[in-house]
């Protein structure tokens, strides 16, 4: 036995005092007087009907030494060790966006399984050790080897839901992991989704296989000739053939709707809806049709198309590659010159590209250097030479999963890049996202310079090789044009658990973005672009100041469309290795029967008071 709060004992200091005053109280002599036939008759009355009369000091006592006694008990709070009584309870809890269905009782999936949670401590025995791991894109331990029930409790209440995703495979890893680290531990996967088998785990379904759902999975638009066009991917997720309707709003007004729309149970289709508009900012798609999830109902794209154009100085011996491409991907104003000339050019360009050549400062605009073997000064890498390559080889692609590096190689296919001889580079000293490489020497990469532009170097002679007759030269000069004129917000479509691209324009400030709950996102400014999580479904507000003028961007994160189906059966659900029984101490509160107890001892010396005071009435 163990006591929380040993220091209650002090209490029994009340029993020596309660003693000393009972030897202390006033003695009462009993005399005998003169009395009628009467008063004799009612004496003798009274001490036949009295047998407690000379013992009532010493029970009231007995009961006030026994009340202290308990008093001091129930402040010391004793527990009671049981051995081998209770159990390791670990609940993996799925967090994921799908808990949110509403259910027939307008009860979510996620308030259903805190009940279970709750319910699962409730029914444990006491001192068994609790722990919560909520799971989504990422599995968060809540709490970890709580003891009291009561705390456990009110912890699992706390937990929110989140809008991302939640795999099969995050939570078989999760509970993998719980299990290899304690196998004795009862593990409860808390799920909507269901399984058909299941091993050294139980599964806690509160999933509901006759709830409807239907969504919009995804839109694609074009924009010409006055028309807005939306191809839209709807599905349903009902047991029966379901009708849904789909409204267009453009800048907010409702443009277009188109209804009827019969869909199978389970299945997907495409549907075209038009609306006319000479110039949009933003459109949503909207299902009409109601379900128990909303975060799928809805699809909004924001319009990032300007009519800003872009200048562009090539300063090459013969750069009409760089010329055609770029007049083909963007709206820009290109000027091409002998290197011999840079010297006089006194305009200023967005974009300077340096083709077997380099100025002998960098100017103060986004650069690409193309074959450049002489140190520039802020250039952020060194010149080592030139390497001979007999024969040529092919550059390696970057596999990086960096955000950086899937924006800059967005759409490149893995086509072979043939050089013969590239310009090492050494002493890279600023933040660089390599894209190609060879024999792990960069040979294309980009970043941010000495001066805060961004860079794109290029360490071959691209007159030498045929990648830029690809395709993929194509795609990789869109995504560095992209790069090298970034609005704050290139892309506004995103899926719910993504980083959105933020590109950090130079001498921005105050630079947040605003979810879709309110809350403020500080983003860090370091570097040529930033990510952006993404945990909610809706639309996301950037805002950034250039010259003291506030600008605002906008872009829309969907519900992950895994998430949209009412349940996801999977075949199996096993852990690996072997259970182990092993039971932990229990333990024994005596506080509720301590209460009884001191309630029982009061009302009895009370009753006995009472008995003393009023027996001659």
């Amino acid at each position: 036995m163990t006591f929380l709060y040993p220091l209650g004992l002090l209490g029994l200091i009340g029993i020596p005092v309660i003693i000393i005053i009972y030897i202390l109280q006033n003695k009462y002599t009993e005399q005998t007087v003169n009395s009628t036939y009467i008063w004799h008759l009612s004496d003798k009355f009274l001490k036949r009907r009295n047998p407690l009369s000379g013992i009532t000091g010493l029970i009231s006592m007995i009961l006030q030494i026994l009340l202290v006694t308990a008093v001091s008990l129930a402040i010391a709070r004793p527990i009671f060790t049981l051995p081998g009584a209770a159990y390791s309870y670990c609940f993996v809890l799925d967090t994921s966006s799908s808990m949110t269905m509403i259910e027939e009782d307008e009860t979510t999936r996620f308030d259903l399984a805190k009940e279970q949670i709750i319910d699962l401590i409730d029914d444990a025995s006491d001192g068994s050790s609790y722990t919560l791991i909520c799971v989504s894109d990422e599995s968060v331990t809540a709490f970890d080897s709580v003891r009291d029930k009561d705390s456990a409790i009110e912890l699992v209440e706390r937990v929110n839901v989140t809008n991302t995703n939640a795999t099969h495979k995050d939570l078989l890893s999760t509970a993998q992991g719980v299990f290899d680290e304690n196998p004795a531990a009862k593990i409860y996967l808390v799920t909507d989704k269901s399984y058909a088998k299941h091993d050294n785990i139980e599964i806690v379904d509160v999933g509901n296989e006759d709830k409807a759902n239907y969504a919009i999975l995804d839109a694609a638009y074009s924009h010409l000739g006055g028309m807005l066009t939306v191809n839209a991917k709807l599905a349903s997720y009902d047991s029966k053939p379901a009708t849904l309707k789909l409204n267009l709003y453009v800048n907010g007004v409702l443009a277009s709707t188109i209804a009827d729309q019969a869909v199978k149970e389970g299945e997907e289709i495409t549907v075209t809806i038009s609306a006319p508009c000479e110039t949009f900012s933003e459109f949503t798609l909207e299902l009409e049709n109601a379900d128990g999830y909303e975060l799928d109902n809805k699809f909004t794209t924001y319009n990032t198309k300007s009519d800003k154009s872009y200048s562009v100085l090539i300063v090459s011996e013969s750069g009409f590659f760089f010329e055609a491409v770029i007049d083909a991907l963007v709206d820009s104003t290109v000027d091409v010159i002998d290197p011999d000339e840079y010297e006089t050019v006194t305009d200023s360009y967005g974009l300077y590209i340096f083709d077997s050549c380099q100025p002998a400062t960098l100017p103060d605009g986004a650069v690409w250097l193309i074959n450049a073997d002489t140190s520039i000064e802020n250039s952020g890498f060194g010149i080592r030479g030139k390497v001979e390559i007999p024969g040529g080889d092919v550059l390696t692609k970057s596999t990086s999963t960096s955000t950086n590096v899937r924006h800059l190689l967005r759409g490149v296919s893995e086509g072979e890049i043939y050089i013969t001889n590239y310009v090492k580079y050494s002493g890279m000293y600023l933040d660089f996202h390599t894209l190609y490489s060879y024999d792990s020497n960069p040979i294309i990469f980009a970043g941010a310079n000495g001066l805060g532009n961004r860079q794109v170097v290029f360490g071959f002679d691209l007159h030498e090789s045929d990648f830029a007759l690809t395709t993929d030269f194509v795609i990789l000069m869109r995504n560095m044009l992209e790069y090298s004129f970034p609005d704050v917000i290139d892309t506004t479509n995103y899926t719910v658990g993504d980083d959105a691209v933020v590109n950090i324009i130079k001498n921005a400030t105050n630079l947040k973005a605003v979810s879709p709950s309110g809350k403020d996102i500080y983003i860090e400014s370091d570097g040529a672009t930033a990510a952006l999580p993404l945990g909610e479904v809706g639309t996301y507000t950037v805002t950034v100041t250039v010259a003291g003028q506030e600008t605002s961007y906008r872009l829309y994160a969907a519900a992950h469309p895994e998430e949209s189906r009412p349940t996801l059966d999977e075949a199996d659900f096993s852990l690996s290795g072997e259970p182990v029984e092993e039971p932990i101490d229990g333990e024994y509160d005596p506080l509720p029967v301590l209460f009884i107890l001191i309630a029982v001892l009061f009302l009895a010396d009370w009753g006995l008071y009472l008995y003393e005071k009023y027996q001659l009435r």
